[in-house]
């Protein structure tokens, strides 16, 4: 679809051309395309129409003047490309720019096609355009920011719309050079899980029968699959040029370790790109591949547990030895819950300064939730990075048993957990008393600060 236009296509006539050397050129129908606007009757039209046609929308093809001379009946679904004919994403991101509208932009003969996912760039996912989607306004980019009457925009806007619309300017400036478009995001399906495809039940995207590619079910009955999409893996949107999810966030003043729709438009799954939205009110749409059966929401701390308390995630009960908070104040009782996913983990760093003042450990302080917490780069008030504090040991081989002192590895003697050959610079422990014989261990809980060290006594 993208690429040199002055390139013919062809192809071998038979399974080695090196050896046999004959080919032939692929030639493809030349589709005409939609012309607005145009004249037909004395009355003009800026888009595909079902006047004298049976409602079977057409368009003109060649005018001349504006006046009809040649014509087509639109299509009326996306079709061709390589996504299964699926339907147009927008807003979507393609050369860096973000696009409302169908584009013709690098297209094999002109062709409007569009985006099946976010982000074109990360996903290379599209398909022809629905003819009966064009009309005459300009279809380009939008320009972020422009200038209104004066005023910067970073974002569509319905400043000025006599319609209450959501609108963008083509151009760096509206005010001198007057193009626009109307910001039309579309109504994105959301996966629905868990659903059944033959026989099997799935509550996650799946790549069954799809060629690597993950999707999820949209519409079910009784469960059974019907209507279907492919998931998007990689976050998109927002206002973080796409960065990914960071686990735990904190959004007004809970603590999420999921994606979460609370708030959002057409409740599309989003997170924040940085430790707290509240603070630096940074996101991206989710992945869908970061979907799943399990709850949406935040945290609920402290939560009730088989009757104790728990002020941070466990990994008590987990058959898995994952950890996992309530969605409640007692899961006892509601039976709700979701996983603690973590980002690609980074240590605490003691001490740490928050509002000014030096912390030598995990504390409660500014967490409207109770969740204990530490920053993991010295200065959380100029970094904004954090996580929550695990407050026992977790994952490892030994599915979060609790750390043996002293204990043996590489034929010294430990006290204390270590970073030692942890490439991340998390710090673990032994689970028994010689891990060179036993090679049993888990993450160290964070809240032990005493037991945190990377010397071994020889």
């Amino acid at each position: 679809m993208v690429g040199s236009f002055f390139r013919r296509l062809w192809c071998s006539l038979t399974s080695n051309y090196d050896k046999n050397r004959t080919w032939a050129y692929c030639t493809l129908s030349v589709l005409p395309v939609c012309v607005f606007p145009f004249i037909y009757q004395e009355k003009s039209y800026t888009s595909c129409t079902e006047v004298a046609s049976k409602y079977r929308p057409w368009c003109a093809t060649i005018t001349k003047n504006y006046q009809l001379v040649e014509w087509k009946y639109c299509s009326t679904k996306e079709y061709g490309g390589n996504s299964d004919e699926q339907p147009c994403v927008f807003p979507f991101v393609y050369e860096g720019r973000t696009y409302y509208t169908c584009t013709n932009e690098n297209a094999h003969l002109r062709r409007f096609w569009c985006a099946t996912t976010g982000s074109y760039d990360k996903d290379k996912r599209w398909s022809y355009c629905a003819d009966t989607r064009l009309d005459a306004n300009p279809q380009a980019p939008c320009v972020f920011p422009f200038t209104y009457k004066e005023r910067s925009y970073s974002a569509c806007t319905r400043a000025g719309s006599s319609e209450g619309k959501l609108w963008c300017s083509l151009t760096r400036n509206y005010d001198l050079n007057r193009t626009w478009i109307y910001c039309t995001p579309s109504v994105l399906p959301v996966c629905v899980f868990p659903f059944i495809y033959q026989g099997e039940t799935y509550t996650s995207c799946t790549e069954v029968a799809s060629k690597n590619r993950p999707w999820c079910a949209t519409n079910t009955k009784n469960y059974q699959f019907m209507e279907w999409k492919y998931c998007s893996t990689k976050e998109y949107g927002g206002n973080s040029d796409e960065q990914p999810c960071v686990f735990p966030f904190a959004y007004e003043g809970r603590t999420y370790y999921t994606c979460t729709n609370e708030n959002a438009h057409l409740r599309r799954f989003w997170c924040a790109t940085t430790g707290s939205y509240d603070k630096d009110k940074n996101w991206s749409y989710c992945a869908e591949t970061r979907l799943a059966e399990n709850s949406q929401g935040p945290c609920v701390f402290p939560f009730i547990y088989k009757g104790i308390s728990y002020s941070a995630c466990t990994t008590a009960g987990s058959s898995k030895g994952k950890l996992w908070c309530s969605l409640t104040k007692n899961y006892d009782i509601d039976r709700t819950w979701a996983y603690c996913t973590l980002s690609e983990p980074h240590p605490c760093k003691f001490p740490f300064v928050f509002k000014g003042k030096p912390y030598p450990a995990c504390t409660k302080d500014g967490a409207s939730d109770g969740q204990l917490w530490c920053a993991t780069t010295k200065n959380y008030n100029r970094d904004s990075k954090w996580k929550a504090c695990a407050v026992q040991e977790y994952e490892g081989t030994s599915n979060g048993q609790a750390c043996v002192f002293p204990f043996i590895y590489k034929k010294r003697t430990f006290n204390a957990c270590t970073t030692e050959n942890e490439i991340r610079g998390r710090f673990w422990c032994a689970t028994t008393s010689n891990f060179d014989n036993d090679q049993k261990w888990s993450y160290c809980a964070d809240t032990n600060e005493q037991n945190q060290g990377n010397l071994g006594c020889l």
